[in-house]
């Protein structure tokens, strides 16, 4: 007799990535990058993604800025496009990595598909 599989419960399916972005993960609003704004400024985030669906993704991120926020509105800058406005949903640390928090951030605007996009820049596996 063997244990039942957990099956985590989504709105959708995420899936793996390469462990790249295609484009630079940035803080949103003042002090930060505005959303269609200038990619020259701005803090940006140095962090890996981890999964992708159509409505958001998994990142981790070093902890040397702190824990961000669930709330926090952040913008995902990609070259020769309009930014795309996302926002943390919840963050906990991450296991086995000391000072790593791993975050799951989703999209505000739903007509967004990150899954798609991230097919087209080659950043899935």
């Amino acid at each position: 007799m063997g244990l039942a599989l957990f099956k985590e419960r989504r709105i959708s399916d995420r899936r793996r990535l390469t462990g790249l972005l295609p484009g630079r993960l940035a803080f949103a609003g003042k002090g930060g990058i505005e959303a269609g704004g200038s990619e020259t400024s701005g803090s940006y985030i140095a962090c890996r993604p981890v999964d992708v669906s159509a409505n958001g993704m998994g990142i981790v991120a070093s902890g040397q800025l702190g824990e961000i926020d669930p709330g926090t509105e952040l913008v995902l800058v990609i070259k020769d496009r309009s930014a795309i406005r996302l926002q943390v949903a919840w963050s906990q640390p991450d296991f086995g990595k000391q000072d790593c928090f791993r975050y799951g951030l989703v999209t505000l605007d739903p007509a967004e598909d990150l899954e798609e996009l991230f097919v087209s820049s080659g950043c899935m596996r």
